[in-house]
Formats: structure tokens, sequence, C-alpha cells
């Protein structure tokens, strides 16, 4: 994709953004905030199909979202108006293979990356609490190097329509790390990426490590909405955090440590040759969770020499949790798109 489509995409969907947040999120820079999926046209689930899409012109019917039952954990508390529904606070020996699935892909499967995802216990395992994600680099027979990582997601074992989707996480410190907290369509009820949707709850430049970015992908062709926040003391490297959507069938809410950085209500889904679908497609349907590392690429740019392969490269996260609420009311209506004759969406 050429720079100034970018360009265009992204000012786009940042003036179609909308707050509801109690504080006014900052404005999205095309310059200070790309996102991690700007040119992956290729993602696809952890199955690497893609939907098949119809030549139908009546618009996809939105699925009907199954309440899911309220678990009790005593050491728990789940945020007032939610009840808990799934968690995994990683207090055993190993990852849970009923929860869990490890990735494998090749280098360049997406955005340009370095790594290999491998399923491999040094790359991904359970140590004292935490699930540690260990990006790695050695060289091969001509001296190259090549580097590995994780990369895990729920797909087809747990997935969520609507509720919190919360985390916390320390992530690495490093030229060229990207770790990333995020949700994809389960079923791609509305077509291949980017038109089921996207829901980035995190990503931490490794070179930025007090800068968070929080976005949305959707729409035929991509557009991104996007919240910026920087961390007001401290860094996400040293300490964990917890970052979280709050997702309702009208409104998505970023927040970090609680407090909500960036809202928006604006978005759409429509697949080729068909009728735009109803809103709040593609947002009303089950998506799953993925966590992972990745090293190289478009964004972050390459390891260098002051790049770590220590611990301070660990993604370490502490605990996942998602809760709901007792029902959620999808009688919404998209709010209008901004007027370019007011100098938005340009």
């Amino acid at each position: 994709m050429k720079k100034s489509i970018r360009y265009a995409a992204l000012v786009m969907a940042a003036a179609m953004a909308m707050s509801a947040c109690s504080k006014e999120p900052e404005a999205t820079s095309a310059e200070t905030a790309p996102a991690l999926s700007e040119t992956t046209v290729a993602e696809t689930t952890a199955a690497e199909t893609t939907a098949v899409e119809t030549e139908a012109t009546e618009a996809t019917e939105a699925p009907t979202p199954t309440p899911l039952p309220p678990i009790e954990d005593p050491d728990i508390e789940p945020p007032v108006g939610y009840y808990l529904v799934w968690h995994d606070e990683f207090d055993g020996d190993e990852l849970d293979a009923s929860s869990w699935v490890q990735e494998y892909h090749r280098p360049g499967w997406v955005n340009n990356e370095l790594q290999t995802y491998v399923q491999d216990g040094e790359n991904i395992f359970v140590e004292d609490g935490d699930l540690v994600i260990q990006p790695m680099t050695g060289e091969n027979d001509r001296g190259n190097a090549f580097y590995t990582s994780g990369r895990i997601n729920t797909y087809h074992l747990h997935s969520f329509t609507y509720g919190r989707v919360e985390a916390r996480i320390r992530v690495p410190q490093g030229q060229g790390f990207l770790p990333a907290f995020w949700m994809m369509s389960d079923d791609e009820s509305y077509g291949s990426w980017p038109k089921s949707g996207e829901i980035d709850i995190m990503e931490i430049l490794g070179s930025d490590t007090d800068t968070l970015y929080g976005t949305l992908h959707y729409g035929n062709p991509h557009l991104q909405n996007q919240g910026i926040y920087d961390l007001p003391s401290g860094d996400f490297a040293s300490e964990y955090h917890v970052f979280a959507v709050e997702w309702e069938p009208g409104e998505i809410r970023w927040y970090c440590d609680d407090v909500c950085y960036y809202a928006t209500s604006y978005w759409y889904s429509a697949m080729d040759g068909q009728e735009p679908n109803e809103y709040p497609a593609p947002f009303n349907q089950p998506f799953y969770i993925i966590l992972n590392v990745a090293v190289g690429g478009n964004w972050p740019g390459d390891p260098d020499e002051t790049t770590p392969f220590d611990e301070s490269a660990q993604m370490r996260v502490d605990y996942v949790r998602v809760f709901q609420s007792e029902g959620y009311d999808d009688n919404v209506t998209c709010p209008d798109a901004p007027d370019p004759a007011n100098g938005e969406g340009t």
C-alpha cells in the first residue's frame, strides 16, 4: 500500500472516530500513530483460511450473540456492572491447551516481520504465575540472523461477543519488538480482513515503551480508528499494567489501568458487491483473543545491535479475563460520518 493511501485512510478514520470517555482523547496523527495492521491485508485466522465471499447483493445477516453463563472465582472481583465469564491466571506449570492454540508462521507472513512463530517451550512457557512470550535470535549456517517468537490464540476455543476484555501485562523493551494483545473474528462472518474487523487492545513499540496504541480496524477499503495514551510516569516495560476494552453494540472504549483514554462509535461493514451490513457489524459477532510479540516489520523496524534477547525481551502476562453484562441492547444507530466539506475525512 502506498504511503499516500495509508495516510489518507488513517486521517479519514481518525476524523470519524468519536469519543465518549470522561476526558477528550488525543487526536490521531498519521505521522505519529501508524498501526500494526496497516498492511495486514493477508492476515487470516490461525488456520490461515480465508472466508469465501459470495456475489449476493443482499447484506449479510447479523449473527445472534449467545449469552455466556457467569463463573465464580472468590479471588476475582468483577468490575461494577459485569460478571466473570472466562479467565486464565496462568497459575499452572504449562500453557492450558484447552484454552490456547500455539501458532506456527514463517517469516514475512504479515507486515514483513522477521520472526518465525514457533510452537516451542523456550518461546512460550508459564513461569511464576505468568505466561511468558520470549523472542529469541540465532544465526543460520550462512551466518545470517534469524528470529523466533510466540503467538497464541483462543481461536474456536473461547470467543466472545461484547464485554470487557482485559489483561495485566509487562511488555518487552528493545528496538524492533512489537507486543500485542488483540482480537479477531472467530468465523469471519463478513469476509476476510479487514471486513470482519479487528480490535487491538494493546500495542506498544519496544523502542517507545511509554506510549500505548488502541486501534479498531474495519471497512472495505480498510479504515482504522486509533487512540494513543502516554503513560504519565514510568514505562510499560518496567512494570505491569492492565489493558482493557469495554465493547458494546454501539461503542468500544479503551482503558489503561482503568483510565478511559479513547472511545469510538463509528465504523461500518461492507463486502464486495453487497449492500452495507447492518450496524453494528462487523463488531457484533464472536471474536477470539490473541497474544504475540512480533520482531521487526513495517512499523517497529528491524532489531539492531542494541536489541536485547534476554529477559527484558519477554512479554509477561499475569492474567487474561473476560467479563460480560446481563444484556446488551443492539438497537443502535451508526452516527453520521464527518462531512468532508468541513475539512474532515480528507
